[in-house]
């Protein structure tokens, strides 16, 4: 059952991969389930079952025009966890998925989920608040934003030399950028907004079970001062994990130490 109805006419995919223990990916901003393919290998190696979801408006899923925003990302997700009568499951939300996962947590009463692992999250808030002074200045993002709306395959390029903080193949950008520019253009952009303009710190007092952060020191995307040590600080049951030679993607800088980090905290 690779799509699933979220709503009337609107599907949303799945990869389902594997058999023991759930592992539920969600991805982040440009992405699909495809980013996550090199944990899979080593997390099905280990005995996990990996199940990767394509938000609507990204990857495989329908790419519905309108609203997009957390509240409709989780309720896209409550549907798929009850679709595949998924119990115990350890919940792993890179970057914008971070985002999705943390609203998700709060808004279904932490619904299926066990335990829950943040990748370089973009949570609970990038941008400054009257009461949040270290955010980042809104109008650093807009640039992606109207960018996105304007020159999309430029935006997705110099966003992908973000990412990293070790050298990266051509061929693994490429990939990355391909990726990107299967994304609805309209969804991109308004999911830009939504992490750029949401605060999900009141979400984190409703997050019970225990909690992983994994997060790059040298992240340019969502700076470990402002997103990992708020979580860690605002999660009662949280533990932080600093990636010391990682940027945002930990995926890709990291990736053995990712992999051995997931499994050990899934099992």
């Amino acid at each position: 059952m690779p799509h699933i109805e979220v709503e009337n006419g609107v599907e949303v995919f799945a990869r389902d991969l594997g058999d023991g223990d759930p592992i539920v990916f969600l991805h982040g901003w440009l992405l699909s389930h495809r980013m996550f393919e090199y944990q899979y290998h080593s997390l099905l190696d280990e005995g996990f079952r990996c199940i990767g979801i394509d938000h609507r408006g990204y990857g495989e899923s329908d790419k519905p025009y309108g609203a997009y925003g957390y509240d409709r990302f989780a309720d896209d997700l409550k549907t798929v966890l009850d679709e595949l009568r998924l119990e115990s499951v350890m919940l792993a939300g890179f970057s914008m998925g971070g985002g999705i996962a943390t609203r998700y947590m709060s808004r279904h009463d932490e619904a299926h989920i066990e335990k829950l692992a943040l990748l370089a999250a973009a949570s609970p808030c990038l941008t400054e608040k009257p009461d949040f002074p270290e955010g980042l200045d809104a109008e650093e993002l807009n640039p992606l934003i109207d960018e996105a709306r304007t020159d999309r395959g430029a935006m997705n390029a110099e966003f992908g030399e973000m990412l990293f903080h070790t050298d990266q193949s051509d061929e693994l950008m490429d990939r990355l950028w391909s990726i990107g520019m299967d994304a609805s253009g309209q969804a991109t952009a308004a999911s830009a907004e939504i992490f750029r303009d949401a605060d999900l710190r009141p979400d984190m007092a409703d997050i019970t079970v225990p909690t992983r952060i994994y997060h790059g020191v040298h992240d340019e995307v969502t700076p470990f001062e402002i997103t990992a040590e708020v979580l860690e600080d605002g999660i009662e049951n949280a533990e932080l994990v600093r990636f010391e030679n990682s940027g945002h993607g930990i995926i890709a800088d990291e990736t053995e130490k990712l992999n051995q980090e997931l499994a050990d905290f899934a099992g």
